[in-house]
């Protein structure tokens, strides 16, 4: 049993990628309560007090029995009981006297992880070793995902732990920022400091931090505007003068004081370097059930364990959103890798492979190599990147891979250094590489997707045809999104208009779900003949499983190259291959977001099911 509180409640058993939060609010604040204080006896009363505000029903002892039934089925809690404390190793909700008492390791609970980080952060600061401090700090934030029991029904009790919580993210934050000021990265910051001291413009802490990273970047007539702006907004809104330590940097700024080069008694040295490279393009869209599989990527990529550099290869077939899962993968844990997050896409719009070279005059670049040292062989470049990233924290999303070939140059060699691949086929990088394979969504999952991504669409009015249109795109995410595209177009359609037009635009020379130009793409990765005859066996009419010797007699080829074509397909996310038959060999079908090519309008019937 894991439990995460600092963002969305996420609930999870032996399975890290099913959440099972309660949905009912006052079971999860129920269970809220009893993990924030997991090891120690809730009284009743307090329960009661938190769950009806001071104001508990008559039956309220009944009804909070049966949400602690609730939690202990759901997760397989036991029922503990005894007159005094729970003592067992393993998770458990006890009764005893006066209350319940949870069980819980606390390196189960996020809450529980990142006080600790914190508290190491600060003595690492303490003595002076900044760099250590920062990371820690950076390590506690990455637990964040959002603000503390952010959807969580608050009495008074979680009410109070959320103020506290807030405070100590904040803290976290400030020491963090502070850190990396006395490492000298004042220019990486300064865009986090910028927008904290106009949310904040009363704030000091902020506003001194911004003219200190200012001033260090020869800015200084812009930090002595930050002091005359904050220094205003104090007087208006709190009626107070600059704290005499504000007062002091502003002295100091005026006065070019060396010592605001020095902090912490170290000189810090003010660099023309340019920005660590962000490469990264923005997500397009929100993921939606997808939430173990980003959770699974970002344990890895964000992960401290590791000795080795942490590398995922996220694959599925076309239009299962492997390109949106990296992205959002790659930006959730961006803070892990301050040295620059670099992308790239090895196949173009069309399927033609990228020349490594090109890709690696672009990180290069992006990392500060000069034009005369971009000029060298594709063999130089991939040794000067290894040599750059060596010592460097860099991670790398290189998407729409086909071949772990051309895979190799473009891999860092630091430890510290991160990638992510998506991946068209299946590959075998390393063994210590970290696989997720995407499946369709779930048909409930397609609903909520399609629904939310055109609110207050008339498409909402009808249940069974929303249900028909989601249908229609087999789990696929792209295919969601091509429509929920075109129903923002058309804003006075029905669901049914909407699936009338999918229907009757699916002729060969049209694409409607944007699922053509996916399969095409990746059937432009196979060489020529196998290429030539995929399209031949897609354009056929497809029974429920291909087998290779039904695939030989409509493609006219041998049983063991028919057999080979099935199998490469199936490495490319094209086909499932199932159990062998009775002559040993596998039968295929189709995947559910592939099908719909195995029966191409207007082509000719070739081929008869098994």
């Amino acid at each position: 049993m894991r439990i995460n509180l600092l963002g969305p409640l996420q609930a999870y058993g032996d399975d890290h990628r099913v959440d099972m939060a309660p949905a009912a609010q006052k079971v999860r604040q129920t269970l809220a309560v009893l993990v924030l204080n997991a090891g120690r006896v809730v009284p009743f009363e307090h329960l009661m007090d938190e769950l009806w505000n001071d104001n508990p029903p008559a039956s309220a002892p009944t009804a909070l029995q049966t949400y602690v039934y609730q939690l202990r089925k759901r997760f397989s809690l036991g029922n503990p009981r005894s007159g005094g404390a729970v003592r067992a190793a393993g998770p458990l909700l006890g009764t005893v006297d006066g209350g319940y008492q949870l069980s819980l390791p606390a390196d189960h609970v996020d809450v529980f992880r990142c006080e600790p980080l914190l508290a190491r952060a600060r003595a690492e600061f303490h003595d002076g070793d900044f760099a250590g401090a920062r990371d820690t700090a950076a390590a506690a934030l990455r637990l964040w995902r959002d603000d503390a029991l952010v959807d969580v029904r608050k009495g008074p009790m979680l009410k109070a732990e959320a103020v506290r919580l807030k405070e100590l993210r904040t803290s976290a934050h400030h020491l963090r920022i502070e850190s990396d000021l006395h490492l000298g990265r004042h220019h990486e910051v300064l865009g986090e400091l910028t927008s904290m001291a106009v949310q904040e413009p009363t704030d000091e802490w902020a506003q001194g931090n911004l003219m200190t990273a200012l001033y260090r970047m020869d800015r200084r007539a812009e930090a002595l505007q930050v002091y005359r702006r904050a220094r205003e907004r104090i007087a208006t809104e709190l009626g107070l003068d600059p704290s005499p330590q504000l007062r002091a940097l502003h002295t100091a700024v005026l006065t070019s004081d060396e010592a605001l080069l020095r902090p912490g008694g170290r000189l810090t040295v003010v660099s023309a370097a340019t920005r660590p490279p962000c490469h990264l393009p923005a997500p397009r869209e929100r993921l939606t059930g997808r939430a173990g599989q980003l959770a699974r990527l970002t344990e890895v990529l964000a992960g401290r364990a590791r000795e080795d550099r942490p590398l995922v290869v996220v694959g599925g077939a076309p239009g299962t959103g492997k390109s949106e899962l990296c992205l959002h993968a790659a930006h959730q844990v961006s803070g892990h890798y301050p040295d620059g997050r670099l992308h790239a896409r090895l196949r173009d719009g069309a399927g033609r492979r990228v020349r490594p070279a090109e890709i690696l005059r672009s990180f290069l670049r992006g990392l500060g190599a000069t034009e005369e040292q971009l000029r060298q062989s594709t063999t130089d470049l991939s040794l000067l990147f290894r040599t750059w990233t060596a010592d460097l924290r860099v991670l790398v999303v290189l998407d729409d891979v086909c071949d772990v070939e051309e895979l190799t140059p473009l891999l860092p060699s630091g430890a510290g250094c991160g990638v992510v691949i998506g991946s068209r086929r299946r590959l075998f990088v390393s063994s210590t590489a970290v696989h997720v394979d995407l499946p369709g969504l779930p048909f409930d999952d397609c609903l909520r997707l399609l629904a939310s991504s055109v609110p207050g669409h008339p498409i909402a009015l009808d249940p069974e045809g929303l249900r028909q249109l989601a249908r229609l795109c087999r789990g696929l995410p792209g295919a969601l999104f091509a429509i929920a595209a075109q129903l923002r177009r058309r804003p006075h359609w029905t669901a049914r208009q909407a699936t009338a037009w999918v229907l009757a635009s699916g002729g060969a020379d049209s694409d409607p779900l944007g699922v053509w130009a996916g399969f095409d793409r990746t059937l432009a990765t196979l060489s020529a003949e196998s290429r030539s005859l995929a399209h031949g066996l897609s354009s056929s009419v497809a029974p429920d499983r291909l087998t290779p010797a039904l695939a030989a007699a409509a493609l006219g080829i041998s049983d063991q190259r028919a057999e080979d074509l099935l199998e490469e397909l199936a490495e490319n996310y094209l086909l499932r291959p199932h159990h062998s038959s009775v002559n040993g060999r596998f039968s295929y079908e189709w995947e559910p977001g592939t099908s719909p090519f195995a029966a191409r309008p207007g082509s000719a019937s070739v081929m008869c099911s098994a």
